[in-house]
C-alpha cells in the first residue's frame, strides 16, 4: 500500500468517525445517483417508468442494507457503537441516580486513595530528591561487625582513605551537623540558634547544585570557626533573617562569636541533609584528625559502575585499613547505600501500610459496585431479554454492560481526585525522625492524572466483568420466568452473597489491621513517663565548646580536653536568674532532652568493690548518663522513690553524687540497697567516684523501648578533663519551666533574662511540652489514617449487607406474604430472613479472620507492645463489625415484618 493510498483512507476513516452524519448523507445521495441512473437506463430501453424503478430497486437491493455494507466497509462501526453505548449508559445512569451516586462515591474512595498512596511513593521513593542524575548517589555508611544492622556514618580516617583510594566515584563528599548561635545586631534583634552543617567543599559540585546568588565555597576559603570564614545561607533563613536583600553577600555576621563572611545563597526548596540547615560552612579533613563516625559521607557513582561493584570496591580498601591501621578501622564494615533509600527509606513501611489499606477499600468499593450492580441487572431482565429476541447478541449486551460499568468507574475517577488531594494532606502529615528530611511536596501532577485514569479503566473494566458476563447469559423466556417468581437464580443469589461475605472479610482484615495500629498507638501514649509535660516550658542553651576546652591527650582512642573556663558557672547563673522571673513555680536543666531520644549518651559504669562486674551480655555495665541542675525532678514531677534528689548542697566542693533510675538500681544492685554505694563514671582518668544518693522513677529515654539503666549527676560535680564524645554536655543544657498560668506566656521574660547575662548565646528550640509528642503526632498521623481507610470499608460493607438483604426481601414478598396469610409469626419471619443474613455474615467473618491472622504479620514491626494476633482486639473489631452487620439487616427485617399479606398476594 503506498503512503498517498494509506493517508486517503485514513483520511476517510477519521471523517467517518468525526463526521458520520455528513458521511452518510453522501452515501445516500450517491446510492440515489446510481438508482436514478438505472432507472434512466431502463427508461431508454424501453421500459416504462414503474418497471424501470422495479428493476433498479431489484440490481441494487435494499438501500438501507447498502448504506449498511458501505459503513462497514469504512471499518468505524466499532467507534458508533460506542458512542451509542456511552449515550445510552449516561441516559442509564441519569434514570438511577441513587445506584450512581453510591456506586461512584464507593469507587472514589478506593480509586482516590490508591493514586494518593501511589503517587506519595513515587513521589517520595523514585523522584526525589531533585540533584543531578540523583540515580548515581549513593550514601557510604559503616556499621559495626558486632551489630551490622545498626548503621553509623563515617569517621574522617574513613572519608580520606575512600577519598584517596576508591576508583568507584566521580566525587566524594563528608558533612557533618552543626548549630551556631548568631549574634544579636544593632536593630534589637535577639540572638539566633541556626541549624547547620559543615560540609566539605565537594559537596555542592558533587549535587549539581548552583546557588541563586553569590558563590559556593571551595577549600581556598577559610574553614567555619575561623575568623572569615565562608558560609552559604538557606533561602528560607536569607528571606527570614535578612528579607531577600541581596546586599546579604559579603556582608559579616557573628557567629559562635567569631565573624564569618555571607558568600552565597542557594535556591528555594533545596535542602540538604534534612530540610533543617540555615546555613553549610566548610569542613577541612585529613587523616591526621580523630573522630568518631559521625560524618554523613556521600558520593557519585562514575558512570556504569554498579552499586555492588562500589561495594565490592570499598570493601577490599576497608580490609586493607583493617591491617594497616586496626585501631581505626578493625571491627567495622562499609555500605553503600542508594540516596533515596538513605533519606527516605523510613517512608517505606508506612507509605506501604497505607498503600495495602488503600487496595483492600478499593476491592470492596468494587466488590460493593459489583454487587449492586449484579442486583440491579436482576431488575433490567426483561430490558436484556427484549433486546436479544429483537437481534442482540450475548456480546453485544455484555460490551454494554462493561460500557456502563466503564463509564461509572470514569466518574468515580473525577471524583476521586478530591479523595486524592485530601489525603495527599494526611500522607504529608507524616514524620521524618530527626536527621532525615521530610517528605517532599506532593501534588496533583500528570502522573496522578494518568493513574488515576488507569484505576478508573481497570476497575471498570475487572469489576463490571462479572454482572456483564451475567446479564449476557440472559435470555427473554429466561428472563420472564425469573420475574414470575423471585428475580434471581439460586446461581444469581448465590453470588451476591458471596461478593457480600467478601465485603465483610475485607472489612475485617481492615479493621483488624487499624485495631492493632491505634491498640499500639493507645498503648505507646498512655505509658507512664514518669514525666508531667503539661504546664512546662522547655529551652535550650548552650556554650559553644570551644570557649571551654582544650586539647589535652588521649583515653582509649578519642581525645580528651582540658576545661578552661567550666561553663558550669555561666549555666548557673542563668539558673538563678530564670528562678527569680515572676511566675515561674519552679525550674531545672538537664544537659539533654530526656524523653524519646534517638541517640542517648551513655557511659560506662564500674561499680565499687565489683570491678569486673559485666552486664548479662558479657558487655562492660553501662547507662544512658544526664547532667542535671538542683530541682529538676521536682519541675518535670518525677517521683523520687527512695533517698533524695540533687539540690544545692551538691557542688564541686562537696562529695560527688549520682541518682539512678530504677532499672539501674535493680539491674546493677539486685537484691540490694544502691543507696550508699558508690559508682565511677568511665569517662577520663580523673573521673571521682560518686554516692548513690537517690533512685527516681523510669523515664523512657528512648522511643518505644524498655527502660534502661540511666545515671543522673550535678552539673556542677565535673572533672577538669573530659572526653571528647561528653565533653559538648557541659556546656549544653535543656531548661524546663513550670509556671503558674500559661508558660508560653513566660517566654518573652525568659529571653530577655538570658539575653541580659549572654547577649550572643540565644535560646532555641523553645517547646510547650517535652519532644515525646513529636514520635506520638508522627505515629498519629498514620495511625488516623488507616482508622479512615478501616472506617470507609467498614461502611461499604454495612451498605452492601443492606442492599443485598433488602433486595432479598423484596424478592421473596409474595413468598413472605404466603407464609403471613398461613400464620406464620414475626419470629418465623426473621427467623427465616436471619439464616440467610447468618450464613452471609458468618463466612465473611470466618473468611476475614483468616485473611486477617495471616496479613496482620506484616505490621508487627509498628507495633508496641501488641502482637500481631492480638486476642482482645480481635474479638473487639469482630464483635464491632457483627454489630454494624446486625444494624444493616435491621431496617429490611423490619421491613418483611411489616409485609401486608393481602397486597403482596394482590401484587401477583
Amino acid at each position: 500500500m503506498t503512503p498517498s493510498r494509506l493517508l486517503r483512507i485514513s483520511h476517510q476513516r477519521v471523517r467517518s468517525m468525526l463526521r458520520k452524519d455528513a458521511i452518510d448523507g453522501e452515501v445516500a445521495r450517491e446510492l440515489a445517483f446510481h438508482f436514478e441512473s438505472l432507472v434512466e437506463e431502463n427508461v431508454s430501453n424501453g421500459m416504462t417508468p414503474e418497471q424501470a424503478r422495479r428493476a433498479a430497486r431489484a440490481a441494487l437491493g435494499n438501500p438501507a442494507v447498502l448504506e449498511e455494507q458501505c459503513r462497514d466497509h469504512r471499518r468505524v462501526t466499532w467507534f458508533h457503537d460506542c458512542r451509542q453505548d456511552l449515550a445510552y449508559g449516561l441516559r442509564i445512569l441519569r434514570r438511577n441516580p441513587g445506584f450512581a451516586i453510591v456506586a461512584a462515591v464507593s469507587l472514589a474512595l478506593g480509586i482516590g486513595a490508591n493514586a494518593a498512596t501511589i503517587g506519595a511513593i513515587d513521589a517520595v521513593l523514585h523522584r526525589a530528591p531533585q540533584f543531578t542524575d540523583v540515580d548515581r548517589l549513593v550514601i557510604l555508611r559503616t556499621a559495626a561487625d558486632t551489630n551490622p544492622s545498626q548503621r553509623a556514618n563515617a569517621s574522617v580516617a574513613d572519608f580520606v582513605a575512600w577519598r584517596e583510594r576508591s576508583a568507584a566515584f566521580d566525587g566524594i563528599a563528608a558533612s557533618l551537623p552543626s548549630q551556631a548561635d548568631l549574634g544579636a545586631d544593632a536593630s534589637n534583634t535577639y540572638a539566633e540558634r541556626l541549624q547547620g552543617y559543615v560540609c566539605t567543599g565537594s559537596l555542592f559540585p558533587l549535587l549539581g547544585v548552583q546557588p541563586v546568588a553569590g558563590r559556593v565555597f571551595t577549600d581556598a576559603d577559610p574553614a567555619f570557626g575561623l575568623p572569615g570564614s565562608a558560609i552559604v545561607i538557606s533561602h528560607g533563613f536569607w528571606q527570614r533573617r535578612f528579607g531577600g536583600d541581596t546586599s546579604v553577600l559579603g556582608r559579616r555576621i557573628r557567629l559562635n562569636g567569631i565573624d564569618a563572611s555571607v558568600v552565597g545563597v542557594m535556591p528555594e526548596g533545596f535542602s540538604y541533609p534534612d530540610n533543617r540547615p540555615d546555613f553549610w560552612a566548610l569542613l577541612r579533613a585529613d587523616r591526621s584528625q580523630a573522630s568518631a563516625r559521625f560524618y554523613l559521607t556521600i558520593a557519585r557513582l562514575k558512570p556504569g559502575v554498579t552499586l555492588s561493584q562500589a561495594q565490592a570496591d570499598l570493601n577490599a580498601i576497608n580490609a586493607r585499613l583493617a591491617t594497616e591501621d586496626p585501631a581505626r578501622h578493625r571491627g567495622y564494615s562499609v555500605y553503600v547505600d542508594d540516596l533515596r533509600d538513605v533519606r527516605f527509606g523510613w517512608t517505606k513501611r508506612p507509605l506501604w501500610t497505607l498503600q495495602a489499606a488503600a487496595v483492600l477499600v478499593l476491592l470492596l468499593a468494587g466488590v460493593n459496585v459489583a454487587a449492586l450492580t449484579l442486583a440491579r441487572g436482576t431488575t433490567r431482565a426483561p430490558e436484556l431479554g427484549l433486546r436479544m429476541a429483537l437481534g442482540a447478541g450475548r456480546g453485544r449486551i455484555a460490551r454494554q454492560l462493561l460500557t456502563e460499568s466503564v463509564l461509572l468507574s470514569l466518574v468515580a475517577g473525577g471524583l476521586g481526585l478530591i479523595v486524592t488531594a485530601l489525603l495527599q494532606r494526611g500522607v504529608m502529615s507524616l514524620k521524618a525522625i530527626p536527621g532525615l528530611p521530610d517528605l517532599p511536596p506532593l501534588e496533583i501532577d500528570w502522573r496522578i492524572l494518568a493513574m488515576t485514569l488507569m484505576l478508573s479503566v481497570v476497575a471498570g473494566v475487572v469489576f463490571g466483568m462479572a454482572p456483564a458476563i451475567a446479564g449476557s447469559k440472559r435470555v427473554l423466556a429466561a428472563s420472564v420466568r425469573e420475574s414470575e417468581r423471585d428475580g434471581a437464580s439460586p446461581g444469581a443469589r448465590r453470588l451476591r452473597g458471596a461478593l457480600v461475605a467478601a465485603q465483610l472479610a475485607l472489612a475485617l482484615i481492615l479493621l483488624a489491621g487499624a485495631g492493632l495500629l491505634l491498640n499500639s498507638f493507645v498503648r505507646l501514649a498512655s505509658r507512664d513517663l514518669n514525666f508531667e509535660s503539661r504546664g512546662l516550658v522547655s529551652f535550650e542553651f548552650q556554650i559553644p565548646i570551644r570557649e571551654y576546652i582544650r586539647p589535652s591527650g588521649q583515653y582509649r582512642g578519642l581525645s580528651y580536653f582540658e576545661i578552661t573556663s567550666p561553663p558550669s558557672q555561666r549555666i548557673a547563673r542563668v539558673y538563678e536568674r530564670l528562678r527569680a522571673i515572676p511566675g515561674i513555680v519552679s525550674t531545672g536543666g538537664v544537659s539533654h532532652q530526656m524523653v524519646n531520644r534517638l541517640i542517648v549518651p551513655r557511659v560506662d559504669v564500674v561499680l565499687e568493690g565489683r570491678r569486673a562486674a559485666r552486664a548479662a551480655d558479657g558487655s562492660p555495665l553501662a547507662a544512658a548518663y544526664f547532667m542535671v541542675t538542683p530541682d529538676l525532678f521536682a519541675t518535670i514531677r518525677t517521683p523520687v522513690v527512695r533517698g533524695r534528689a540533687i539540690d544545692a548542697r551538691d557542688a564541686y566542693s562537696t562529695p560527688w553524687v549520682a541518682v539512678v533510675n530504677e532499672t539501674m538500681a535493680r539491674q546493677f544492685w539486685p537484691g540490694e540497697d544502691p543507696i550508699g554505694k558508690r559508682l565511677t563514671l568511665d569517662i577520663v582518668p580523673d573521673e571521682r567516684p560518686r554516692d548513690v544518693i537517690g533512685i527516681v522513677r523510669d523515664i523512657p529515654v528512648r522511643r518505644a523501648e524498655s527502660a534502661e539503666p540511666v545515671v543522673y549527676t550535678s552539673y556542677l560535680q565535673q572533672p577538669t578533663k573530659y572526653g571528647g564524645r561528653f565533653a559538648n554536655m557541659l556546656g549544653t543544657m535543656t531548661f524546663y519551666v513550670r509556671g503558674a498560668d500559661d508558660p508560653m506566656r513566660l517566654v518573652p521574660a525568659i529571653r530577655r533574662a538570658v539575653a541580659d547575662l549572654e547577649p550572643e548565646r540565644p535560646i532555641a528550640n523553645i517547646g510547650r511540652e517535652a519532644r515525646e509528642a513529636y514520635y506520638l503526632f508522627a505515629t498519629h498521623s498514620h495511625v488516623f489514617l488507616v482508622g479512615v481507610f478501616a472506617s470507609v470499608a467498614t461502611l461499604l460493607a454495612a451498605v452492601g449487607v443492606y442492599g443485598v438483604m433488602s433486595y432479598t426481601i423484596a424478592q421473596r414478598t409474595r413468598e413472605i406474604g404466603i407464609r403471613l396469610a398461613l400464620g406464620a409469626g414475626a419470629a418465623e419471619i426473621a427467623a427465616l430472613v436471619g439464616r440467610h443474613a447468618f450464613a452471609i455474615v458468618g463466612t465473611g467473618l470466618a473468611a476475614g479472620l483468616a485473611g486477617a491472622l495471616l496479613l496482620t504479620r506484616t505490621i508487627a514491626s509498628q507495633l508496641w507492645g501488641v502482637t500481631p494476633t492480638d486476642p482482645p482486639t480481635f474479638a473487639a473489631v469482630s464483635a464491632i463489625l457483627v454489630a454494624i452487620a446486625a444494624i444493616a439487616c435491621l431496617v429490611p427485617v423490619r421491613r418483611a415484618l411489616r409485609v401486608d399479606p393481602t397486597v403482596a398476594l394482590k401484587a401477583e
